[in-house]
């Protein structure tokens, strides 16, 4: 926060910051005792999930904007994109959040979901007996469905009647078309994710 600090008054000091985009984010948060985890690792609670994201250019964006739509991180590089003029790639998987930072679209809404991944990013050769995890999570505004890839658990939660994600509700009857419409929607970004190669310039 200090370092920030210090290249918020550079910028001021020499008239700069209405011309300077800041982005101010994290990759991901930290357990720091919720749910009884410390540090972080295969597990997609909002305390890891729910990273900052603050987004500032004074001469061109909406000050004091409050965004409590779903964004994924990806979203960052089409909106830089977009506000410096450039063209987005065709295939840039993120959405801009550019509409939005001018105040020209309804801030309550940019995705119908997001998706988070995990696959076996702690090096499972570091110590014995230890499995590198391969976890997906989907979330909509009001569910999030967690799968633990080569295991029978998973979580799922109501967000609006558990925003603390206490009360698992993964093997509830009640709740089977929820889930099963997540999981086709979490396959679904997957596949969708898929590098192709390069574009296809003939036929077959």
């Amino acid at each position: 926060d200090e370092n920030v600090g210090r290249i918020v008054a550079a910028l001021e000091k020499s008239g700069e910051i209405e011309n300077t985009i800041i982005i101010f984010m994290s990759d991901h948060g930290e357990s720091l005792g919720d749910h009884g985890l410390v540090l972080k690792g295969c597990r997609f609670y909002d305390e890891l999930t729910r990273v900052p994201l603050i987004i500032s250019w004074p001469a061109k964006f909406k000050q004091n904007l409050r965004c409590p739509a779903l964004v994924q991180l990806n979203d960052i590089m089409p909106t830089l994109l977009q506000s410096c003029g450039m063209d987005i790639p065709e295939r840039v998987q993120g959405k801009s959040l550019l509409p939005i930072l001018r105040g020209e679209k309804d801030p309550e809404t940019h995705r119908d979901r997001i998706h988070c991944e995990y696959y076996r990013t702690l090096n499972p050769e570091w110590r014995p007996h230890f499995e590198g995890s391969y976890g997906t999570m989907i979330r909509n505004e009001r569910f999030k469905l967690s799968v633990y890839h080569g295991h029978e658990e998973g979580e799922l939660y109501d967000l609006i009647e558990d925003p603390h994600e206490f009360v698992n509700l993964w093997d509830e009857k009640d709740y089977r078309d929820i889930k099963y419409t997540l999981m086709r929607q979490s396959f679904d970004d997957l596949a969708f994710a898929v590098d192709l190669g390069p574009k296809q310039t003939v036929r077959w």
